[in-house]
């Protein structure tokens, strides 16, 4: 599970979001945050802009984004580089879809 966020204070659900992952086996949650802030969490690591180089990316995963289209493409590019199939991206844009201002 691959989590980004402006701040860990703006990350909706962090607290269920580490319990749910613990509880899937052989499961590894990977956190990336702009900003830490004065006080970071003790147990994230990650500043910055996601980067999935060093993720590991089971061979048969069904990948699911979610999020704004820059970080989707993003994600999505590094994912195709690591060799998954684009048929097992999936995703849903954050934010209005660009279809709805022409009609």
């Amino acid at each position: 599970m691959v989590h980004a966020d402006r701040t860990p204070a703006r990350h909706a659900h962090r607290q269920e979001l580490k319990e749910l992952v613990a509880g899937l086996p052989a499961a590894t949650l990977h956190r990336w945050y702009e900003d830490l802030g004065l006080r970071p969490p003790r147990d994230v690591l990650n500043i910055g802009r996601v980067d999935l180089g060093a993720v590991e990316i089971p061979a048969n995963a069904q990948v699911y984004l979610c999020g704004p289209l820059p970080f989707m493409e993003s994600a999505r590019d590094s994912l195709v580089a690591k060799q998954v199939p684009v048929s097992r991206i999936h995703y849903e844009v954050f934010g209005p879809d660009k279809w709805l201002a022409t009609a």
